[in-house]
């Protein structure tokens, strides 16, 4: 609960200690008739406003003038700026959304702690690094581990677009759903579907939390369809509850979900991977090469 000390007067403020003017009958300043005069800005915003700068600058205080991690609790604001309590909330909520603070019940808003990223490498893994076959190059001393893994046979449901666009809606696949986490967290979640029909033995390596040296495509290959081609698409949406739940995020915590397409060389999907990773987790590496156009042999200089 933020103990910090409050003033009294609803025309200033401290944050932090830093003293904020704040009016409830606040107008835009005049303007020239030349410029466009800015918009009205709602009092929750403004509130919103002066957190963000107190956060971003690390001017939180406590009652003792130490720093902390705690905002004001929506009494407090109320008070502080002279609004309901209703528009204190909004303001809090409106951190909450940006994704800079948690907001716990009977615990109060506490600024979101930064976390060290991971950095998905999707240049090694195409080129098939095999110190990168799934998908992190920068794993450094945390070690990947599967913490929860589920596998079985499934046809595409009619709202799963990029499954029914790969292998068409009767089609039976067979699926692997690894939860991933590094340091008792879970880091991301990645599911692959395969058509059931390429594997004469219906794949009970795949089967397996260990498919065997050299992953899912070495155990196409061995079914006669190497995988010669893969497209990557990327999305970025807000998490299922079920997304939520296993990566152990607030849900309003975006995702980013990238769809890997794998062919063989008759240009059939033999492989779709569908991995989700919270979006304040992770950054996304992909090289851009310039084509360096071949010079004319009559152009000058």
């Amino acid at each position: 609960m933020w103990t910090g000390r409050l003033e009294k007067s609803s025309k200033r403020s401290t944050i932090g200690g830093a003293s904020t003017s704040v009016e409830k009958n606040w107008e835009p300043p005049l303007v020239t008739a030349s410029r466009t005069p800015p918009p009205r800005r709602a009092m929750y915003e403004r509130i919103a406003d002066d957190l963000r700068d107190a956060i971003r600058n690390n001017t939180l205080r406590d009652d003792q003038n130490n720093p902390t991690d705690q905002l004001p609790g929506e009494i407090a604001l109320a008070e502080q700026y002279g609004v309901s309590l209703g528009t204190a909330q909004r303001a809090l909520n409106q951190l909450r959304d940006e994704g800079l603070i948690d907001r716990t019940p009977k615990r109060g808003s506490r600024v979101r702690q930064a976390r060290r990223k991971f950095l998905r490498d999707g240049i090694r893994r195409l080129e098939g690094d095999s110190e990168h076959r799934f998908m992190l190059a920068d794993i450094d001393t945390r070690q990947l581990q599967v913490r929860h893994f589920e596998s079985g046979s499934r046809t595409a449901e009619a709202h799963e677009e990029e499954m029914v666009r790969c292998f068409g809606s009767h089609m039976r696949l067979l699926y692997r759903h690894r939860v991933y986490e590094v340091d008792d967290s879970p880091a991301s979640l990645a599911t692959s579907y395969l058509p059931l029909y390429l594997f004469p033995d219906g794949g009970e390596a795949l089967l397996r939390p260990d498919s065997g040296s050299g992953g899912i495509w070495a155990r196409l290959a061995e079914a006669g369809h190497e995988v010669v081609d893969a497209d990557e698409y990327l999305d970025c949406r807000m998490p299922t509850a079920e997304e939520a739940q296993e990566l152990r995020i607030p849900p309003r915590t975006p995702v980013f979900v990238l769809y890997r397409v794998a062919e063989n060389s008759r240009g059939q999907v033999v492989d779709l991977a569908v991995i989700v990773l919270p979006g304040d987790r992770w950054r996304l590496r992909y090289k851009v090469l310039q084509q360096v156009p071949a010079r004319n042999a009559g152009a000058r200089g």
